[in-house]
């Protein structure tokens, strides 16, 4: 079990540091010089413009998904890990296995 506990420790923190990554290059300010400009044409100022905010689409996805990952780490380490949040149960094994940050059962985060 406590191999087991370390292999899902060891994940999770993976996966935080790539999501934390992510993060950081997402909140880079743009290089000096590239404007943002909507004009008649579509062109890179355009395109630069839809991409951001594409990528803010994209850091709010990746900002709950980090802390559901620094949620479950904390439950991993005060051995809560694998019950659910919201109702107490446990939270299937195929479950946290597909998505080993889940700290809801699959009822209750219907």
């Amino acid at each position: 079990m406590a191999q087991q506990q370390a292999e899902i420790q060891q994940l999770l923190r993976a996966r935080l540091d790539e999501v934390q990554a992510r993060l950081a290059e997402l909140a880079k300010p743009p290089e000096a010089g590239t404007g943002i400009g909507f004009g008649k044409r579509i062109g890179d100022g355009t395109n630069e413009a839809i991409t951001r905010r594409n990528e803010i689409g994209v850091g709010k996805s990746l900002e709950v998904t980090e802390e559901k990952l620094e949620r479950a780490l904390a439950k991993l380490e005060d051995g809560s890990y694998g019950r659910c949040d919201r109702c107490g149960g446990p939270i299937a094994p195929a479950r946290l296995e597909a998505v080993p940050e889940s700290v809801l059962c699959i009822d209750c985060a219907r």
